[in-house]
C-alpha cells in the first residue's frame, strides 16, 4: 500500500475505534467469537487495501486528466481532497481491524498470564517437590555409591586377612614339617649311633675272642 501523509485532525479521528478498543476488559474471547473477530479483522484488512488501492488509482487517473484541463491546480486540489478523504475511509477500515486483531491478542495475552497466575503457585509446589526428589535421589545414590566402596574396601581387607592366615598356615606347616624332618634326621642319627656303637662293641669282643685262639 502507498504511504500517506495524515495530518494531525485526521490521524485524531482515525485512532477513534483504536482509543474505543482500547477501553474494552481483557476476559479471553470464546473460541467462536475468537474466530469470528480474527476472520473480520482480515476482511476488513483486505477490503482497506482494496479501497486504498482504488483510490490511489481514481487519484492517478483525476491527476493525469487535470493536466488536460484549463484549471490544473483547482483539478489537482479537488482529486487530492477526494483520494484525502478516500484514503481516510480506507485507514479508518484498516485500523478497526487491526484493532480487532490486537484486541484478540491481547486477550490471548491477558488470559494466558492469568493462567499462568493460577498455576504458578501449583508450578511452584511442583518444581519445589521435584528439586526434593532430585535431592534425595542424589543422596540415595552417594550413600549407594559410598556403600559399595565400603564393600568393596571392606572384601579387600577380607581377602588380605585371607590371605595372610592362608601365608601363615602355610609358614607354620612348613616349619611344623620342617620340624618333623629335623626330629627324623635326629631320630635316624640317633640309631645310626647307636647301630654303630653295637657294631662297634661287636667288633672288639669278636677281635678279643679271636685273639686267645690266635696265641
Amino acid at each position: 500500500m502507498r504511504t500517506t501523509i495524515v495530518s494531525a485532525p485526521l490521524l485524531l479521528l482515525l485512532l477513534l475505534p483504536a482509543l474505543a478498543f482500547a477501553q474494552v476488559d481483557a476476559r479471553p474471547y470464546g473460541e467462536a467469537e475468537r474466530a469470528e473477530r480474527l476472520a473480520r479483522a482480515a476482511e476488513l484488512q483486505r477490503e482497506a487495501d482494496r479501497l486504498q488501492q482504488e483510490a490511489d488509482a481514481r487519484h492517478k487517473a483525476a491527476s493525469d486528466a487535470c493536466y488536460k484541463k484549463f484549471l490544473v491546480s483547482s483539478c489537482l486540489e479537488d482529486a487530492k481532497k477526494l483520494h484525502t478523504q478516500e484514503t481516510r475511509t480506507a485507514k479508518r477500515m484498516e485500523l478497526e481491524g487491526t484493532e480487532l486483531e490486537r484486541d484478540v491478542k491481547r486477550r490471548d495475552v491477558a488470559a494466558k498470564e492469568a493462567q499462568r497466575a493460577i498455576e504458578a503457585p501449583q508450578r511452584e509446589a511442583e518444581q519445589k517437590a521435584q528439586g526434593e526428589a532430585y535431592r534425595a535421589e542424589e543422596a540415595q545414590r552417594a550413600e549407594e555409591r559410598a556403600a559399595k566402596i565400603a564393600d568393596k574396601e571392606r572384601q579387600a581387607a577380607e581377602n588380605r586377612q585371607k590371605l595372610a592366615e592362608e601365608q601363615a598356615k602355610r609358614q607354620k606347616k612348613l616349619a611344623a614339617q620342617k620340624e618333623k624332618e629335623a626330629k627324623a634326621a635326629e631320630k635316624r642319627r640317633k640309631r645310626e649311633a647307636k647301630e654303630a656303637e653295637r657294631a662297634a662293641r661287636r667288633a672288639e669282643k669278636e677281635a678279643a675272642a679271636a685273639a686267645p685262639a690266635s696265641r
